[in-house]
């Protein structure tokens, strides 16, 4: 295939609607003229369906009633008699040794792909690999995206290690391409069987004409106003962004605190925003949509991530786009992002004390905290915008179809002059 053809995309592995950043780069190759296909169970709205190169089709998961998924699954095995019967053959011979309810489960997922050809699948999720890898043509090149808690926590689980490790070991293999969101992530997957000849680092990105600074002037200082985005979940770490809310309260420093987010762990931060008597100073906010995110961080001083573990942080990444200086933890990839007296302060992971020291820092110097969030939004325009990512993974697909070697040094690059001392 020459460079100069339009790439045609199947992506597969997905809940509809998708997780907002893969939503983004899905827009965005739209956009950029590759011609893009969805398989998934839910039909796409109205605005998707009507975006030039964007395709739908229907890939129902083996739920429901029994009779609904049998009629379903025969209407596809009859077209695939008609009109792929190569295919046909392929899928029965590759899910021999399944039991009938996982082979039927198979078939209904990816019968509705015979007879269509694409240039290439992309698969956003490693840990969906199992469910779609050994079943498609192995002549089709596959690129697999590695991202966060799947590759640096997943496989440590004893109860799910063993499999999970396979199923990294499985798309390593299989896969032509593997996209690691950071440096750090691709070290990590190294380590579980990934070829680094494999291996492209594309760093996470966000629209920063979407998120952009407040366009209207500061109010005047009051309580130091930090916020977090993100899913509440035990590997966010909120518990210890909490206790370090406390230790500013107790050291005099006013400071309110804006968590944007759901998850299972909502109770638990519940009850711990009543122990440490938090109450009128942290506000959970729940799941909110991108403009409300992008208000509540525009009304915001800093951000600040707890995580225990990330890849690259796409809250994070909107945060500085909004001007925001970010006090982030040592985990993952996240010194790829934030350079430490740069564009924030980087600080251990699991120390509330040095938490809330960095964030101090900003509350007593609103001068210094606003610099850092200019820098901050200066680092995303440089290195994590949307366009630039767009255009990474077209190239990335366009050199796989040609054939050329990962090239070295792709990814998140530091700029010239991100390790100057503290501004």
């Amino acid at each position: 295939m020459l460079p100069s053809m339009r790439i045609k995309v199947l992506i597969i592995g997905l809940d509809w609607p998708p997780t907002t950043f893969i939503g983004r780069l899905i827009k965005g190759l739209c956009d950029a003229g590759v011609e893009v296909t969805i398989a998934s169970a839910r039909r796409p709205d109205r605005d998707w369906l009507s975006r030039p190169c964007f395709h739908w089709l229907h890939a129902p998961p083996w739920k429901g009633f029994l009779l609904k998924r049998m009629w379903r699954l025969g209407k596809l095995l009859v077209k695939a008699c008609v009109v792929a019967p190569a295919d046909l053959r392929r899928l029965a011979k590759v899910t021999q040794g399944n039991s009938l309810g996982i082979r039927l489960n198979i078939w209904l997922r990816l019968l509705p792909l015979a007879g269509k050809s694409w240039d290439l699948v992309y698969l956003p999720w490693v840990s969906t690999a199992d469910e779609y890898v050994p079943f498609l043509d192995p002549d089709l090149p596959v690129v697999i995206s590695c991202r966060g808690s799947q590759v640096n926590i997943a496989p440590h689980d004893p109860p799910r290690a063993e499999g999970i490790v396979a199923n990294l070991e499985l798309a390593f293999r299989r896969a032509t391409a593997i996209h690691c969101v950071s440096e750090a992530m691709k070290t990590e997957a190294i380590q579980f069987g990934l070829d680094p000849g494999k291996a492209w680092v594309i760093v996470p990105a966000v629209d920063p004409e979407f998120f952009q600074p407040q366009p209207q002037p500061t109010p005047p200082p009051g309580p130091f106003q930090l916020v977090t985005t993100g899913s509440l979940r035990w590997v966010k770490g909120y518990e210890y962004a909490l206790v370090a809310i406390r230790r500013l309260l107790d050291a005099g420093i006013l400071v309110d605190y804006h968590l944007i987010g759901d998850g299972p762990e909502r109770q638990r931060l519940l009850f711990t925003i009543n122990d440490l008597e938090l109450e009128g100073r942290v506000s959970l906010h729940g799941r909110q949509p991108s403009q409300e995110v992008k208000r509540l961080l525009q009304q915001a001083d800093a951000f600040l991530l707890s995580s225990l573990s990330e890849g690259i942080s796409n809250a994070a990444l909107e945060a500085m786009a909004c001007g925001l200086p970010v006090v982030t933890t040592d985990c993952g990839g996240m010194r790829e992002v934030v350079s430490d007296g740069v564009e924030g302060y980087v600080v251990p992971v699991r120390d509330p004390e040095a938490m809330a020291a960095a964030v101090a820092r900003l509350a007593a110097d609103r001068e210094k905290c606003r610099r850092l969030g200019q820098a901050a939004r200066e680092r995303v325009l440089r290195q994590f915008n949307l366009k630039q990512q767009v255009e990474q993974f077209t190239s990335m697909f366009r050199s796989i179809l040609i054939g050329e070697p990962v090239p070295q040094g792709l990814g998140a690059k530091k700029a010239e002059g991100d390790r100057l001392a503290s501004v």
